[in-house]
């Protein structure tokens, strides 16, 4: 791999962001393939831990990156989307790639596509894990976290051939235009993941459907399919800022809040299990690991009593019917009046979601413009207004939806405490453009 001269990381995040969101529409993985084989594919050189789900496989890609790293494994993360910065989609060790090093693969890459006709037909997603893939071999990664992108099945992520460990999260609904309306359509295109021979690990508290799809694609692949087992799990404590809970008896705390995060750990937990005949990795390293792994924007806690403020103010981007139904059960926990300040984007399906967050809050502020697509807050504030009155939750409160101030102003009014307790939710865009603030 050589350098261009004069290729800096702004030209590489240039050439990047040439790219669409979503490239010409695929059928098959062939278009990748002939990408991969541009530059000499990479993955084949690699050892991977697949993730595919509709919510929770970040986290659980956090917890085994941590994991892993503790146990001194060298290992590569690969997860989307970016919520501070674009390279934090890839890191080495925990550390994001150096602008330098993103800069000589782009040029590399760039390089090997300047001679092709039809090479705005690739992705933005695609160059990203070229990318990352590249950067990984180059550092002789022995474990790669590989977090797919949409679905599984025709996920580009998924030229990978032969994973160490295949790991299915939480199912939902969510993308039902590109991945299908029921949860076992849904589910075979995140099964699509599961390869011949190669174990899969799949959450609890999925639906009867999806685990039945489960089953039924690691049977016809020969893959041993693990499920933790729910009888050896005792729940010592789910408050904000204490998970807890002990698992074949065996004690883990969490850093992330939520019943939901413990779900996910336990998934980490057989995985890295299954890893133990690869790598040595003890107890203490999936205790370390669990309790180091932190997701930003995953119900974090930007102000508590518990630190130094009299007021809650929590920042989750779940968007889709899974997500907003776990961050309910937390909001239930904190005192009232709650107020959440929402914003989501055109292409979701936010009469669904939402909704799950009445009877948790006592109002609803309604923002947009912290990204481009967002859903006009007068429209979203309609749009939840004629949910409310549907469901007929309080026949003498009507309005449970206002449209707010700008995005950054409604946020600090939410540090400062004037709704007492808020929770800022609805998109990880959202959750984004108040990290950077």
């Amino acid at each position: 791999m050589t350098n261009q001269k004069n290729f800096g990381f702004d030209e590489a995040m240039n050439f990047i962001m040439s790219f669409s969101r979503l490239g010409k529409k695929v059928n098959d993985l062939s278009r990748v393939k002939r990408l991969l084989d541009l530059i000499d594919n990479p993955q084949d050189s690699l050892k991977f831990i697949h993730i595919a789900g509709t919510n929770g496989k970040g986290s659980v890609a956090e917890m085994l990156s941590e994991i892993l790293c503790d146990a001194g494994i060298k290992t590569g993360t690969f997860t989307s989307p970016y919520i501070v910065e674009f390279r934090d989609r890839i890191r080495l060790m925990g550390k994001v790639i150096p602008k330098d090093e993103l800069a000589e693969i782009c040029c590399y890459i760039k390089s090997r596509l300047d001679n092709l006709d039809d090479k705005n037909d690739f992705s933005g997603f695609e160059i990203t894990m070229a990318i990352a893939l590249l950067y990984f071999k180059k550092s002789d990664c022995e474990a790669v976290v590989f977090e797919t992108g949409l679905g599984g099945l025709l996920d580009c992520t998924n030229v990978i051939k032969r994973p160490l460990v295949s790991v299915i999260t939480s199912i939902s609904h969510d993308h039902t235009a590109i991945l299908g309306k029921t949860i076992r359509e849904i589910t075979r295109q995140k099964a699509g993941i599961i390869k011949n021979g190669c174990p899969v690990v799949l959450s609890i508290n999925n639906p009867d459907e999806a685990v039945e799809t489960v089953s039924e694609t690691a049977k016809e692949k020969g893959s041993k399919l693990i499920i933790p087992d729910k009888s050896s799990l005792e729940i010592k404590s789910t408050r904000l800022g204490d998970t807890s809970f002990e698992y074949k008896k065996i004690l883990y705390s969490l850093s992330m809040s939520g019943e939901h995060q413990i779900t996910n750990a336990l998934s980490a937990i057989e995985t890295a299990y299954l890893l133990q005949s690869r790598f040595k990795i003890t107890e203490q390293n999936i205790q370390k690991g669990l309790k180091k792994a932190f997701v930003i924007g995953r119900i974090e806690i930007l102000a508590s009593p518990f630190k130094g403020s009299g007021h809650y103010v929590i920042l989750d981007g779940s968007h889709n019917d899974g997500g907003v139904e776990a961050l309910s059960k937390v909001l239930k926990e904190i005192p009232k009046p709650v107020t959440a300040i929402v914003g989501s984007l055109k292409r979701k399906n936010v009469r669904d979601s939402l909704p799950k967050l009445f009877g948790c809050v006592d109002k609803i502020i309604c923002v947009d413009g912290f990204t481009s697509d967002t859903i006009p807050k007068r429209e979203l504030c309609s749009i939840l207004n004629e949910e409310y009155s549907k469901r007929n939750i309080d026949k003498d409160k009507k309005t449970i939806a206002f449209c707010g101030e700008d995005t950054k102003s409604e946020f600090k009014k939410a540090m400062n405490g004037e709704y007492k307790n808020t929770v800022i939710c609805g998109t990880l865009y959202l959750v984004s453009y108040i990290k950077n603030l």
